[in-house]
């Protein structure tokens, strides 16, 4: 399980998800303070501005006017440059960045819901096929031994009906159930092969690793009563958890909708620098307040208002509907735990029964009286109940496994 949480590429791409969710809140937070941003220029213009002074505009010296004649005088440059560095700080618009912040805050919450749910699911996976290929290699060794006492029977059946003491049809019957056999060997085998890959695509694994497991897994689990189940569920469980962070979401979503009625009222400095303007010094510098309020918008802010308040109601609904959801998951599943417990104390007799009935078969081969394949038979039977067991206690885990990741917690970690 540790590796499959570790290695897994659905977990790496749900691990990223949350990394960029705080980088997006990173991002959002830093608009609490203010920006400083340039902005230069260089323009060429096509005519410029001129002034004419008329013959005479300044009276007359020794007879001659001053000037002698119309003169224009063209002023700036066709080709100017501009550049200016401002420092803005928001200042309404703080409710709005707060409103921003929030909303950002509850995506990276539920994207670490999101995570948590996935990793209790690979974890329930990993339960399910890990025990379905201990499962599959007992069935096989079953499967195998059943061949084993279906050839030594048609043997015996074979023998029978040369010395003429038995019917062709038990030999038939034999060939049928040796067949059979053959074939249950190679569906279990395809069946290991198949949970093998899967188990080993799920742990980030080469698909063709060969896995050795140990079947001596713990099996034995303090159980509480219902009641603390869901109580843990509802401060735990990362669907509900989602949820409630959705909700959060949502609120913070109608409150940015509502900022849209305040004017945006922003202060700044700013240091200008301009060469090629006429009347202009090169250097200035300006500072003020600036403010921009969308005074009429035929109902857009009011209909954005409106579509944030429904879609809190849709959160919080799915919020109770969530809990109410996980509530029936948590009974279903203690019932489960309950009534598989049962048929492992059952299937549990069953093997001890089983076992004892392969050493009566391989004492009485020993004294003469009985035959290989009734020893072949008894053995057969002692692993299908070996893997009647192991299937029984496998519903048993996974439904304290379901029982764990309904309540929120990574099964078996």
């Amino acid at each position: 399980m540790h590796l499959a949480i570790s290695q897994n590429r659905a977990l790496k791409i749900a691990r990223l998800k949350v990394a960029e969710n705080k980088q997006k809140k990173a991002g959002e937070r830093s608009t609490y303070f203010p920006t400083l941003k340039n902005e230069s220029n260089i323009l060429r213009v096509t005519d410029l501005q001129s002034i004419s002074i008329p013959a005479g505009a300044f009276g007359t010296v020794g007879g001659s006017y001053v000037p002698s004649g119309n003169s224009i005088l063209p002023q700036g440059k066709n080709t100017f440059y501009s550049s200016g560095t401002q420092l803005s700080q928001p200042l309404t618009q703080l409710i709005r960045i707060h409103d921003a912040n929030r909303i950002a805050a509850a995506d990276v919450a539920i994207s670490g819901a999101d995570l948590k749910k996935a990793e209790n699911e690979v974890a329930l996976e990993v339960h399910s096929l890990y025990y379905g290929i201990l499962i599959a290699k007992l069935q096989k060794q079953a499967a195998e031994q059943q061949t084993q006492y279906a050839d030594e029977n048609l043997r015996e059946s074979e023998y029978e009906v040369r010395n003429g003491s038995g019917l062709k049809v038990a030999a038939i019957q034999g060939q049928a159930t040796a067949l059979e056999s053959r074939q249950s060997v190679l569906t279990a085998d395809l069946q290991l092969s198949d949970l093998t890959t899967q188990l080993n695509d799920l742990l980030g694994l080469s698909l063709d690793t060969k896995l050795e497991l140990d079947p001596a897994v713990p099996s034995d689990f303090t159980q509480r009563s219902r009641e603390e189940y869901i109580q843990t569920a509802w401060s735990e469980n990362p669907q509900i958890k989602a949820a409630e962070a959705s909700v959060e979401k949502a609120q913070a979503a109608v409150g940015s909708a509502k900022t849209a009625y305040i004017p945006d009222v922003t202060a700044y400095a700013r240091q200008s620098y301009q060469d090629g303007v006429a009347f202009f010094v090169r250097n200035f510098g300006t500072f003020g307040v600036n403010m921009t309020w969308d005074v009429f918008d035929f109902g857009k802010r009011r209909a954005a208002v409106r579509e944030r308040q429904d879609q809190l109601a849709e959160a919080e609904e799915n919020l109770r509907r969530l809990k109410e959801q996980v509530a029936v998951s948590i009974e279903r599943s203690y019932n489960k735990v309950q009534r598989t417990k049962s048929l492992v104390e059952v299937a549990t007799q069953v093997v001890k029964l089983r076992q004892e009935s392969e050493r009566l078969a391989q004492n009485q081969l020993a004294q003469g009286a009985a035959v290989i394949s009734d020893r072949r038979q008894a053995t057969a039977a002692t692993y299908k109940a070996q893997a009647d067991f192991l299937q029984a206690n496998l519903g048993y885990l996974l439904a304290w496994a379901e029982l764990q990741e309904a309540v929120g917690i990574t099964p078996g970690i």
